[in-house]
């Protein structure tokens, strides 16, 4: 796995932080589209995820082709109270996380990367290929975020960080 994967799955807190700065209350529960989500239900899946991704990381690479079971992503947002939820609190969650993680990251041999466990609903997956997914997954959901912001009138360039 390429290295620098890890400082990008890093770099990944500060470009979602700063994708819903300057934001309030109203406009981080509007649901403008595309997609049926707000922008604080956006933020809480992608920390919700990620919190689930660095566990099944962990399982992976402390049990031998450990279970990873689905994680139904629209129950999550419709039934856990997403607007009664802290951004910031999401925010700080996400970016502690992958900080955290990368610690481990950044100290495992290479061959740690191939490390695998089982999906009940993908098969097969390795940690090498979550931490590429996970920083992708980001991306992804950034490009919802910014068409949300521009459809609030509220348009952010999408951060270099």
């Amino acid at each position: 796995m390429d290295r620098q994967l890890i400082e990008a799955f890093v770099a990944c807190g500060p470009r979602l932080r700063q994708a819903v700065a300057g934001l309030g209350k109203e406009e981080i529960t509007a649901r403008p589209g595309p997609g049926k989500w707000s922008i604080l239900e956006l933020v809480l899946h992608v920390t919700d995820s990620d919190c689930i991704a660095i566990d099944r990381m962990k399982r992976m690479l402390t049990e031998d082709n450990p279970p990873l079971l689905y994680a139904d992503e629209t129950a999550y947002v419709e039934r856990l109270f997403s607007h009664e939820q802290s951004l910031e609190d999401a925010l700080i969650l996400f970016e502690v996380g992958r900080r955290q993680f990368a610690r481990v990251l950044r100290k495992l041999p290479d061959e740690a990367f191939n490390r695998q466990g089982a999906h009940n609903r993908r098969g097969r997956v390795t940690v090498g290929e979550m931490v590429k997914g996970y920083i992708e997954h980001v991306d992804h959901h950034l490009k919802f975020l910014y068409d949300k912001r521009a459809r609030l009138g509220k348009p952010c360039q999408p951060s270099s960080i």
